[in-house]
């Protein structure tokens, strides 16, 4: 018989895509259950996860340039505080501040206590904003913050509370509350309106409109009071301030929260405090000049008023003196000194008022411009400015940062150096100003001795003239100031504009995405499974089909044979009708083919593992083919551990071992079987050497032999 030999073939690199195809047709349940699965776990996720809301608008800081009589009324305030080029870092570092933002949660009273909705099975939903059926009102003192309460609505519009009272004793540790533990009566019913008292707390709470209350509807809320600096820096940490592009005035608001309504209410708020606040620090301003002028106009008024009833008086008493034309120039030249020495005189209440402010380290009002006093000193106005200007720089800085930081450190140390150098310059103009003072009284001096030689009469006169005169040019000066101050309070405008405002229908949902949660879970319930299927067949060692051989091997397949579910071992003899028993016959045919006209072939079924199933294909493959009435001979080589025997009820005596060692005979190791036309050879007594015993030339004898008579 010829026989040719079948090398195996190495795995191909090659993917096969129909074998993974149908890998995953053949697994396709536990595909669907993964997808099953994740398509849950995304509805889930999108029904009661936290819903999440983007709300937008868009802010104008304006490059305020104004001119003519207004800008120059301007100049009034402090130094050109209000740069008409803003730096735009630090208009967004106040939108962005704590204070800022403070203020505006303030404006938000519905901001200030939580309400989420409880469900039949504890489930959370969504947190709500001016939709509650209810709200709470504080009553008196600070109320636990972050305690929760469970407020449950009865069929008789009654609500009962129940505080969390591991979260309770937890607030008055951290807030140092020395109030004695009371206990809490969950059980008591109260009506709406009606004031609770328990655990520190003190509110009512009453139907958000009273004409819609839920009578008769059973309803849970969970419900805390929010601390609100924890709350601001919350909404500033979800705030983000942004130009529209790069270098431009026009920024945007954005911002993210878990209700439309409340996004648009913060930003709206925000824009306004922001813009009212700017008109306030302006105001400021202008206030302190005008108040200022007021406490001059003040001490001046009284000495104009008694000067006006001085002549006056003098008048009526001497109807006829008139000034003659020495007097009157003689009093033109003392009203002339006297003028230059009053204004010298309000120069140098500006500059004690500098000293002054100089000497307090924490002023928070705004200083007031030279240019009130008329000091127009360029070195000393230079020196105001940038005075003003650090102040007001740092006041912006610390809204967003603390005063230990280094920024913070060096610009005091800025505002130091800059308030040595301004104090300095006033001392020095101080002596400048009190040289030229004492020049002046001289001249005033001399031009009273020409007073001295004209009448007693006209001397008086001129005397009360000069009075009322130097008076009321101080006062008309001062007057002049102060509407100047007012006009330029009055046409104020602010610098900045919305452009857009929040709006509702504007608003987009961010979290969850609800249609991105499908898609992901639908990806991920068809690749996990896929690929965990792909890795356990790569790393299977198992012949699992057919695939698995043609992968690993060119030898031909002549037939498959399912798993034994039956307790014998000769289940072709037992069961000749059953399904394994056709899998054997159509193994039969195939090996007919294969075989062709050979005369008395030999088969051998082998494998190198025990248990795989030679012994059970061997006894199964002869037990069918001797039913074709063919005589067949099986040969149990298997001599470490024979099972055969057992399996055709024979005995194990004479058998290979004794007849490839030469003690018995070819007759001697043959027996018959209860099966017809089938006879057997068993392995005989276990030899040391089974291996060369199986290789020897007895074996070629053997078969030459068995052809013979089989």
């Amino acid at each position: 018989m010829e026989t040719t030999k079948k090398s195996p073939t190495p795995p191909s690199d090659d993917i096969d895509l129909m074998r993974y195809v149908s890998l995953f047709l053949s697994n396709w349940l536990w595909i669907a259950a993964a997808l099953f699965i994740a398509l849950g776990v995304a509805y889930i996720y999108n029904r009661y996860s936290q819903r999440a809301y983007n709300v937008k608008s868009t802010l104008l800081i304006k490059e305020q340039q104004t001119s003519g009589a207004i800008a120059n009324m301007e100049q009034i305030f402090a130094g050109n505080v209000y740069n008409p080029y803003p730096n735009l870092d630090d208009e967004v570092a106040i939108l962005q501040s704590y204070t800022l933002n403070y203020r505006v949660i303030e404006e938000m009273p519905e901001t200030h206590v939580a309400y989420i909705p409880v469900g039949r099975n504890g489930i959370q939903g969504q947190r709500t904003y001016k939709s509650s059926p209810f709200v709470l009102r504080k009553l008196a003192g600070k109320q636990p913050e972050g305690v929760h309460m469970t407020i449950r609505f009865t069929e008789d519009d009654r609500y009962t509370v129940e505080i969390d009272e591991d979260q309770l004793a937890e607030w008055k540790k951290n807030n140092s509350t020395s109030a004695q533990a009371e206990e809490i009566n969950a059980e008591k019913e109260y009506l709406p309106g009606e004031p609770f008292s328990q655990g520190g707390f003190s509110f009512v709470a009453e139907w958000r409109d009273s004409t819609k209350a839920i009578t008769g509807e059973k309803n849970r809320w969970l419900v805390w009071f929010e601390s609100l600096p924890a709350l601001t820096n919350a909404y500033r940490s979800s705030l983000k301030v942004e130009p529209v592009k790069e270098y431009a005035s026009v920024f945007t608001l954005s911002f993210d929260g878990y209700s439309p309504q409340q996004g648009t209410d913060y930003l709206n708020t925000l824009m306004k405090l922001y813009i009212l606040q700017g008109m306030e620090w302006k105001s400021r301003a202008a206030d302190n000049t005008i108040n200022f002028i007021e406490a001059q106009l003040g001490l001046i008024s009284d000495s104009l008023r008694l000067a006006e009833n001085t002549m006056e008086s003098f008048r009526l008493n001497n109807r006829f003196v008139d000034l003659t034309l020495e007097g009157t120039l003689v009093l033109e030249k003392l009203e002339k000194l006297e003028g230059e020495k009053n204004m010298l005189g309000l120069q140098e209440q500006y500059y004690k008022y500098l000293l002054d402010y100089l000497g307090e380290r924490e002023n928070s009002e705004t200083i007031i411009s030279p240019s009130v006093m008329g000091v127009t000193d360029p070195v000393l106005v230079k020196l105001v400015e940038e005075f003003s200007k650090l102040q007001q720089e740092r006041k912006k800085v610390t809204f967003t940062v603390n005063d230990d930081l280094p920024q913070v450190r060096l610009m005091d140390q800025k505002i130091e150096d800059a308030r040595a150098a301004l104090r300095e310059n006033v001392n020095n103009t101080i002596n400048q100003l009190s040289l030229t003072m004492t020049t002046i009284n001289g001249r005033i001096a001399a031009a009273e001795k020409e007073l001295g030689r004209l009448p007693g009469t006209e001397r008086r006169l001129i005397g009360i003239q000069r009075k009322f005169d130097l008076n009321n040019s101080v006062y008309t000066y001062l007057l002049e100031r102060r509407a100047e101050a007012g006009i330029a309070k009055a046409s104020q405008i602010t610098d900045n504009r919305i452009i857009d405002e929040a709006m509702v229908h504007n608003s987009a949902q961010i979290r969850p995405k609800s249609m991105k949660n499908y898609l992901v879970a639908i990806l991920l319930g068809l690749l996990v499974p896929m690929a965990l299927i792909v890795i356990f067949d790569l790393l299977n060692n198992k012949i699992i089909g057919k695939h698995d051989i043609e992968r690993l091997t060119k030898a031909p397949i002549i037939g498959y044979i399912s798993h034994s579910d039956y307790h014998v071992e000769d289940p072709v003899a037992e069961k000749p009708g059953s399904t394994l028993a056709e899998s054997f016959r159509a193994v039969r045919t195939s090996l007919a083919f294969y075989t062709g006209q050979t005369e008395c072939p030999v088969i051998v079924v082998s494998s190198p593992v025990s248990g795989e199933g030679k012994t059970f294909v061997s006894v199964n493959l002869a037990t069918i083919i001797s039913m074709m009435n063919k005589k067949v001979l099986i040969v149990g080589l298997d001599m470490r551990k024979p099972r055969v025997h057992a399996i055709l009820k024979a005995v194990n005596g004479h058998g290979m071992s004794q007849f490839l060692s030469g003690s018995a005979t070819f007759d001697e190791v043959i027996v018959p079987t209860e099966i017809e036309n089938l006879w057997f050879a068993p392995s005989g007594p276990v030899p040391p050497n089974p291996a060369e015993l199986i290789g020897s030339p007895k074996m070629t004898e053997f078969i030459a032999l068995a052809r013979n008579e089989f």
